[in-house]
């Protein structure tokens, strides 16, 4: 499921929750306790099956709870509604609605990116080109960090001593959450295939571990073939791994997935 499915459904799950707890007569308070409790219990248990983030992970447990939480102070004067409230908590109750909507959406963009309609309206000098603004991840600042240009020409340099020509299919048209096959052909100075190489891809956000590692199988020529699992929408690094008898190299990719 998607960030905005997520997010915006669970905070309207929350309300309906309220308001059933509401007509099975149940006292305000138990009925914000439900309304707060059920979602985020939820939410966790699809969260250890997926492993989103922290970053988003925290804006679910934050947003349903706020939104039970505000049902809470609506309604807390029996049979009154909002009629009986004064109108500086009635405007307290919009202004953190419109937060968490907000949250949400910068949360969306932040992963996602803008939509590609509005990409085009709000940037300038697109071309009508389809401009990809998310960026899931954080930079790398560390002292290995560093290295990484060093370390990218090192890989090349094994390479081109090897005599190695790599080339990688199906990463440039990654669609969220559809399984994708990877194949990777190996050839010598020659144009012979290589074989014998043991070949992985490592997959992550940018800035993080790898989150997952997959093994190709098959040969140089023909091709050394794998599948990616989905992967949700965003920016992702992949790192090819290869594993000769004397050599191992690792090249790093940037790829979109939309």
């Amino acid at each position: 499921m998607s960030l905005f499915v997520t997010i915006f459904g669970g905070m309207l799950l929350t309300a309906g929750l309220y308001g059933l707890a509401r007509l099975a007569r149940l006292s305000n308070y138990w009925a914000a306790s439900l309304a707060a409790g059920l979602p985020v219990l939820a939410y966790l248990a699809y969260a250890l099956a997926t492993r989103p983030g922290l970053d988003v992970v925290t804006m679910h447990v934050i947003a349903f709870p706020t939104i039970a939480v505000l049902l809470y102070q609506l309604y807390a004067r029996k049979g009154q509604g909002t009629a009986g409230m004064h109108w500086i908590p009635r405007l307290l109750v919009l202004f953190f609605l419109g937060l968490s909507a907000i949250y949400g959406a910068f949360v969306y963009i932040s992963s996602q990116g803008l939509p590609p309609a509005l990409a085009r309206i709000l940037l300038p000098d697109t071309g009508g080109k389809v401009v990809h603004t998310g960026f899931a991840g954080v930079v790398e600042h560390h002292e290995e960090a560093a290295k990484g240009i060093g370390q990218h020409l090192k890989e090349e340099h094994k390479l081109a001593r090897l005599g190695w020509q790599v080339e990688v299919a199906g990463l440039n048209q990654l669609m969220a959450d559809r399984p994708a096959p990877v194949e990777v052909f190996l050839r010598g100075a020659n144009g012979d295939g290589v074989d014998g190489v043991q070949v992985a891809l490592g997959v992550g956000r940018p800035g993080q571990p790898e989150a997952m590692s997959i093994a190709l199988t098959g040969s140089g020529l023909s091709g050394y073939r794998g599948r990616l699992p989905g992967l949700r929408a965003g920016t992702w690094v992949v790192r090819l791994k290869l594993a000769g008898k004397d050599e191992n190299i690792r090249l790093e990719r940037t790829v979109e997935v939309r």
